[in-house]
């Protein structure tokens, strides 16, 4: 059963960084981080960048994540921006194949291109 659209706002109020829909053509590459003493197959691949804030991101992808890994990311949202880094993301919701990533480790300079873009897109120049 879903949830009255009120309840929805409230969820989406409670975030710490509002989140902003990013342009079309927003894409991410990722890398899973696994500790060296781990051997197994690492995870790597591209997709679709659909919502952005300063403390995450959701992604659409057809690559099979889990809940609780994590990731380095490089998020290429407009073509003038250029890519953001980040060190480590950690997978906190999955739904089909939408994922809902909280970026954990973001260098300060990526962290200052992220606010940059941000602004843009809530206010692109005209």
């Amino acid at each position: 059963m879903s949830q009255p659209p009120s309840h929805n706002r409230r969820i989406i109020e409670l975030r710490k960084h509002p989140r902003i829909f990013t342009p079309s053509g927003a894409l991410f590459s990722l890398k899973r981080l696994i500790s060296p003493a781990q051997f197994e197959e690492h995870t790597e691949g591209e997709g679709t960048l659909i919502e952005l804030s300063l403390g995450g991101c959701r992604l659409l992808s057809d690559i099979p994540l889990e809940i609780g890994e994590r990731y380095n990311l490089i998020l290429q949202v407009t073509k003038k921006n250029c890519p953001i880094l980040v060190e480590a993301a950690v997978v906190r919701w999955i739904q089909e194949s939408t994922y809902g990533l909280k970026f954990t480790s973001l260098q300060s300079i990526h962290e200052s291109h992220l606010r940059e873009l941000l602004l843009d897109i809530r206010h692109p120049p005209f």
